[in-house]
């Protein structure tokens, strides 16, 4: 009888304990860690580049920067300077660009280059098509080497304007010459590569971050 009124006290004193016991409060999820240092790609991108609105002061690469900065394809379509070429029925890689139907060979046309695996034109008539471009940084600007790639079709510029892209887009150089985009370029495999300049530069008007 007295073991029992023993064991009757002590589970009342348990129970009462645990009822004034205070409850444990959830931490609000705004004062939880949070991951200290960005993504590996953001930290790439970032370690990489300039930001897409350094200027170099000076005007003709500038208003090309902050047309590309601004995000709006128009303001960069303004800056475009079409080549005039011989159009040819038969197009060879990196050739003359192709005719139409129903235009003769040897037809003038106004055309912007590109030049990437293959060359390719934009013309002036379908400029409305151009998106723009999709690109996180601005990588370097340089003065074109005389050694660069150029001729009647693909001319190059005086200055070459490097942009780095994300994922699987490729990064850009915009060839330019008096404020004017005279041909954009396409390279693939950077960073693996680590070859998105063309050799020779002569001197950088905005030295990559990290050579």
């Amino acid at each position: 009888m007295k073991h029992n009124i023993l064991k009757t006290i002590f589970t009342l004193a348990v129970v009462l304990l645990a009822a004034c016991t205070p409850r444990a409060t959830p931490i609000p999820e705004t004062l939880l860690p949070t991951r200290p240092f960005p993504s590996e790609t953001q930290v790439t991108t970032l370690s990489q580049s300039h930001p897409l609105d350094t200027l170099t002061n000076i005007p003709e690469i500038d208003v090309i920067i902050q047309a590309v900065a601004s995000g709006n394809p128009q303001e960069l379509r303004n800056l475009f300077e079409y080549t005039t070429a011989t159009c040819m029925t038969v197009n060879a890689l990196g050739g003359p660009p192709p005719c139409r139907p129903g235009e003769a060979e040897g037809t003038l046309v106004e055309v912007l280059p590109s030049l990437g695996p293959e060359g390719s034109f934009l013309r002036k008539d379908e400029v409305e098509n151009f998106p723009g471009l999709n690109v996180t940084g601005l990588y370097a600007v340089y003065r074109v080497p005389d050694s660069a790639f150029s001729d009647e079709n693909y001319p190059a510029g005086e200055y070459g304007i490097a942009y780095l892209s994300e994922g699987d887009r490729p990064e850009v150089i915009l060839q330019v010459t008096d404020g004017k985009i005279v041909r954009i370029d396409y390279v693939f495999g950077f960073p693996e590569s680590n070859a998105i300049l063309p050799e020779g530069v002569p001197d950088f008007v905005l030295e990559p971050v990290s050579k």
